[in-house]
This record gives structure tokens, C-alpha cells and sequence, in this order.
């Protein structure tokens, strides 16, 4: 629903796009961090979207094990229903979710891969159980549908960040590393540089971090799973979409109201979305006239050792200083790690 103004349109309308914008854009100011998570944690591996090969999946989690960490695999992970592109049935998939959610044997929830199938059942989570006891929740891709269900839901914050297919499978770089188990730990300030070739457009601004994958956010807008941040900092990544389809999404948002009061915007790394020409014209087009500090390929998306980024939490972004800075702890490090 677009909330530009139409005087032809009936008053309840307008006032019940603004309060179903409120209820999202304004949930909390900063989301509720969940635990700590260290090294010698227990977590479990998921799959609420497509399913994984197993061998890849299980050589992935002996990295893991070698690091230190407890592992436990799902049961569907490579399962597949009546529909190739899930892991399982929607029940399957819900059952298997909800049952270690609510066990309080794991630290922190890892996902084998995205793909699709995570929007299906967001109706269906036991999200009592997140909220009674938040741990880690950590992915990308389709997981971003997730992470706007808990935010909008919960209040809790979750994690953009590395998948066991991908990025554990291929180990994650020393700096990637370093940030992910820093910022686990509850670290802060982590401040992550980047070059002058990649600001788009100058500027410094501070606000609340939220974002995802570009087509994901756009599927949810107008479900109750519409999580947008006024005054926040946007982040945004996607893969195979050529760049009309970059621009209709972008589009979308636009006319959906949600760059009117964005502070600052960080785009992760396109995959195959075009020639770099084209997208980098299209993104100094798109957000030129926003006069806010923007910035693309920070180390996150679909090729893989994702840097970590904490939805929900303060941030900062400096073109100035070069700096992407995580202003406070993304976890409530006043508890003691578990494990």
C-alpha cells in the first residue's frame, strides 16, 4: 500500500497504513540482544528452507567440531517432501524448528542453507519460546524472513551472518572469523574498514541496523512479517537478480515509504546480479538523491564468507573515518556464556 497521499482516499485507510507502519518501523529502538555464544558452545544446525547434500553438510561440521563447538544436525536437513526445494514437509519442518527452540539443551541455532521455504511456515513458529530464552540465531539468504518474523514478534535480535553449506563448508577468513566470535562474545566497539572506492555517497550516521536479502524484505512487505527501522541503518544483498529486477524492488520500497527516513545504507556483495557498470550506476542513481551516507561490498552475501551483522543492534557508518562501527555489545554479555 503506498502511503503517498491521496485526498480521494477514504481517512481509515491512510490512518490504518500509518499505524500498521508504526507497528513495525517502531517496535523497539534497540532489539532485545539474545546470549553470548563462545567456542566450546552447543549448537544446533537447521534447515527450514530447502534441503543440503549431507556429506558436505556433516564435512562442514567437523570444521566446526575441530573448533571447539558441539554440533547436533536436524533431522531433515537433507530431507525432501512432496516438493524438491524443501527440506521436508511444512509440518516436518515447523515440528523440527519448534522442538529445538524449545529445548534449552542448545546455545545458539546455525542453518545449513537457505534456498526458499522459510516464509511458509513463519505463521507457525513458537516464537514464546524465543522470546523466553533468546540464543544466537544466525543465517542469511531466506533466513532473513527469520529474522524480520522474531524482530517483529519478539524484539529480539538476530544475526545476518555465515551458513554451514557455504561458508563453514569453505571456512570463514581470519578477519571474518575473528569478528564473528568477537562479536558472539560481546565485543564492542567492532569497527570494520572499507576503501574509498566503495562510498557511493558521503556521509555519517548512527542508528539502528536491519536489513537482509533485497528480494526477501520485498516479499514481506505488507504481511506481519514487515519489519522496517525508522531512522535506522539499512542493509541489503542479493543473487541473480538482474538489475531491472534490483531496480523494481528497490522501487517498491521506495514507493512503499521506506527510504524516507532511512540514515545510512550498506550493500553487501551482488552475485550475479549484472555487470558491474550497470549496478553501480543504478545503486548512485537509486540512492543519490537520499543525501546519505552509502556504501557497497561490505564483505556479506551470497559468495560466501559473510561478515556478521547484528539486525536489531546500534551501529555507525562513517565514509569520513572509512568505518562500519557496531557501537554496543550484539549480545547481553552480562550473562555468562553457556558452555
Amino acid at each position: 500500500m503506498s502511503p503517498a497521499v491521496d485526498s480521494q482516499r477514504p481517512p481509515q485507510r491512510e490512518n490504518a497504513f500509518h499505524s500498521l507502519r508504526t507497528a513495525f518501523a517502531t517496535l523497539s529502538l534497540v532489539l532485545q540482544p539474545p546470549r553470548p555464544l563462545s567456542r566450546n558452545s552447543h549448537v544446533a544446525v537447521l534447515a527450514i528452507s530447502s534441503p543440503s547434500e549431507l556429506p558436505r553438510i556433516e564435512e562442514a561440521v567437523q570444521k566446526l567440531e575441530q573448533s571447539g563447538l558441539k554440533v547436533t544436525l536436524a533431522g531433515n536437513i537433507a530431507a525432501t517432501g512432496n516438493h524438491s526445494y524443501l527440506a521436508g514437509s511444512d509440518d516436518d519442518r515447523v515440528e523440527t524448528f519448534n522442538r529445538f527452540l524449545r529445548s534449552a539443551e542448545y546455545d545458539g541455532y546455525f542453518f545449513a542453507r537457505g534456498g526458499y521455504g522459510a516464509g511458509r511456515i513463519l505463521d507457525r513458529l513458537d516464537y514464546d519460546a524465543i522470546a523466553a530464552n533468546p540464543r544466537p540465531i544466525i543465517g542469511f539468504s531466506d533466513l532473513t524472513a527469520l529474522h524480520q518474523a522474531i524482530a517483529v514478534r519478539c524484539n529480539v535480535g538476530t544475526f545476518h551472518g555465515p551458513m554451514v553449506n557455504l561458508d563453514f563448508f569453505n571456512g570463514l577468513s581470519p578477519d571474518i572469523e575473528r569478528w564473528f566470535w568477537s562479536m558472539l562474545g560481546g565485543e564492542a566497539p567492532l569497527q570494520w574498514g572499507f576503501d574509498r572506492k566503495q562510498v557511493l555517497q558521503e556521509g555519517e550516521a548512527e542508528g539502528v541496523l536491519f536489513g537482509g536479502c533485497l528480494s526477501i524484505i520485498t516479499s514481506l512487505v505488507g504481511t506481519p512479517y514487515d519489519f522496517w527501522v525508522d531512522d535506522g541503518i539499512w542493509f541489503f544483498e542479493d543473487v541473480e537478480e538482474p538489475p531491472y529486477r534490483i531496480d523494481r524492488m528497490l522501487t517498491h520500497l521506495r514507493l512503499s515509504g521506506r527510504f524516507r527516513r532511512v540514515r545510512g545504507v550498506v550493500v553487501g556483495r551482488l552475485k550475479d546480479c549484472g555487470s558491474e557498470t550497470e549496478i553501480d550506476a543504478l545503486l548512485r542513481e537509486f540512492f543519490g538523491s537520499l543525501a546519505i551516507p552509502v556504501v557497497r561490498d561490505l564483505p556479506f552475501g551470497h559468495y560466501g564468507d559473510n561478515l556478521l551483522l547484528p539486525i536489531g543492534a546500534p551501529v555507525r557508518l562513517s565514509t569520513g573515518e572509512r568505518a562500519f562501527t557496531v557501537t554496543r555489545p550484539a549480545v547481553a554479555r552480562n550473562e555468562a556464556s553457556a558452555g
